[in-house]
């Protein structure tokens, strides 16, 4: 345990500073996949890597820019040779990756990786893939984070960037790879404890802050503006789109649920099963000692194997869709609230252009 512990180290930065080209590659990225459809043939995140640099004096990880890694040419499982071609597809993925670092290097660019970032809609980004590549940044680069970027959001007029980190103890229970009941609860991992969110500050250039203070002195661009997303009243796609994928958690959450309540009546029979076995055995070994006989050992009792969560990872999935689903609810909690703000002030206009008519 200590020489794990030792791997993992407390990060040295509070709050992530992304620079204004970063922002714009990535939602340039992710809007020409979402375009295309992409997401939805590959059934993958849209993703790509950050890189930058650590200012461990003012505690900033300065995300100063980014390159989208490759698609994979979607295939089946059960299609011939997927397997190698998956193989593939990770080399190719590397091989881009040192390429492009190499690149930046050349061009004296920032390059060293600082974490990666995906789009999600809703920020719905909890899943094992994602808990598991952070992971794997934190093990070798101590500050690495994950950006989530939400496409939905972003269209109805608020750019939404968020920036999450794995705690400590869930960092602690990755390396070992232990996600049972028992291990959590001594870990004392929730699902609002399992990832750490930082906040995010966009930096602009001066370059760039001279060009918006211009175009927002420019007359000629404001003589027919229109109203903007900020007052879009068509959110009613994406909170069904958020409400179903809500539904899918809750079923989701309710097997985990009952997986672990067959889990916990399993355990109290093993218990008392374990608890009778030894009784059993020490009354026998006092038999045993007052013939004069060595005592038989309760190592063989203590063994017995105990029952195993009946989920593929344990306690995780349970804890990812926990995090997915509250995700989902704040989503469809703030457009709900915003909507109705909105409506107000439609109906506030509407009476303004009745009275003038």
């Amino acid at each position: 345990g200590s020489t794990m512990m030792a791997q993992i180290s407390a990060p040295n930065v509070n709050y992530v500073q992304i620079d204004s080209l970063v922002v714009m590659k990535i939602v340039k990225h992710v809007d020409s996949e979402l375009y295309a459809g992409m997401s939805e043939v590959a059934g993958e995140a849209c993703q790509g890597l950050l890189t930058g640099l650590v200012a461990v004096e003012d505690g900033r990880l300065e995300i100063t820019n980014c390159f989208p890694t490759a698609r994979a040419e979607p295939m089946l499982d059960s299609e011939e040779g997927a397997n190698q071609a998956n193989q593939q597809y990770e080399e190719m993925k590397q091989a881009e990756m040192i390429d492009m670092l190499r690149k930046f290097r050349n061009m004296n660019i920032d390059y060293e990786l600082v974490g990666f970032y995906q789009a999600h809609p809703f920020s719905a980004c909890f899943n094992q893939e994602m808990a598991e590549s952070l992971f794997d940044y934190q093990s070798s680069v101590t500050d690495g984070v994950v950006l989530i970027y939400d496409p939905v959001k972003t269209r109805q007029g608020q750019l939404s960037f968020t920036a999450y980190r794995l705690s400590i103890p869930a960092l602690t229970l990755f390396h070992k790879g232990d996600w049972s009941p028992e291990s959590v609860k001594a870990a004392g991992i929730t699902f609002e404890t399992m990832f750490e969110e930082l906040p995010v500050v966009i930096k602009n250039s001066h370059l760039v802050n001279v060009m918006v203070a211009e175009l927002s002195l420019a007359p000629s661009l404001r003589t027919n503006e229109k109203l903007g997303a900020h007052l879009e009243l068509g959110t009613k796609r994406s909170l069904e789109k958020c409400v179903r994928s809500m539904m899918v958690n809750i079923d989701e959450m309710n097997k985990s649920i009952q997986a672990f309540s067959k889990y916990q009546m399993d355990r109290q029979k093993h218990d008392a099963n374990v608890n009778a076995q030894m009784q059993k055995r020490e009354l026998e070994n006092e038999q045993r000692r007052a013939r004069g006989e060595p005592a038989l050992s309760m190592d063989d009792i203590r063994k017995m194997k105990g029952p195993i969560l009946g989920t593929r990872n344990g306690m995780l999935d349970a804890l990812l869709t926990s995090l997915d689903t509250q995700s989902l609810c704040d989503f469809a909690t703030k457009v709900t609230g915003e909507n109705v703000a909105k409506l107000f002030l439609a109906e506030g206009l509407a009476e303004i252009k009745v009275s003038k008519a």
